[in-house]
C-alpha cells in the first residue's frame, strides 16, 4: 500500500500509522486472498482519487465528525469485505484526502475505539496543522 496516491482530482494520503494498519488488516487473510484484496482496494482507492463516483455500498457515509467552524462533517468507510478503511475529505488541504486506519472486520457496527481513532487523527491535521 502506497503511503500518497495521486489522482486527476484528489490526493489520497494515509495517516501515520494507517499503512501499518493496513499490514495488520491484511494479515487475517489467506496469502492469495490478501494479494487480491491488495489489488481491488488499491483500484477503490484509485477511483476515489481520479474522483469517480462511489457506490454507498461500497463507500458508506460511516460516522460523524467533530465540527469545524460550524460545519458538520462525516468520515466513510472504503469497503472491500472483510476489510474496511476510513477515511475523510479535508479541509484544511484543498483536494485531498485522508485515510485514517484500515481494519480487519468481522463485525457490522461501527466501534467507538475506530470513530475516536478517525477523529484523533482529523484533528491533528484539521484543526492542529500536524502533518498527516
Amino acid at each position: 500500500m502506497e503511503a500518497e496516491i495521486k489522482g486527476s482530482k484528489f490526493t489520497i494520503v494515509h495517516c501515520r500509522n494507517a499503512v501499518d494498519s493496513w499490514s495488520e488488516s491484511i494479515s487475517h487473510l489467506e496469502k492469495a486472498k490478501a494479494k487480491s484484496m491488495l489489488m481491488r482496494m488499491t483500484l477503490q482507492l484509485g477511483r476515489l482519487a481520479d474522483g469517480q463516483r462511489m457506490s454507498k455500498e461500497n463507500c458508506p457515509k460511516e460516522g460523524s465528525l467533530p465540527p469545524l467552524k460550524g460545519n458538520k462533517r462525516s468520515f466513510y468507510a472504503m469497503k472491500r469485505i472483510p476489510i474496511r478503511g476510513y477515511f475523510w475529505q479535508s479541509q484544511a488541504k484543498e483536494l485531498t484526502i485522508f485515510v485514517s486506519h484500515y481494519i480487519y472486520k468481522d463485525h457490522s457496527k461501527l466501534r467507538q475505539k475506530d470513530t475516536a481513532r478517525v477523529c484523533k487523527n482529523w484533528r491533528r491535521i484539521e484543526e492542529d496543522g500536524n502533518d498527516h
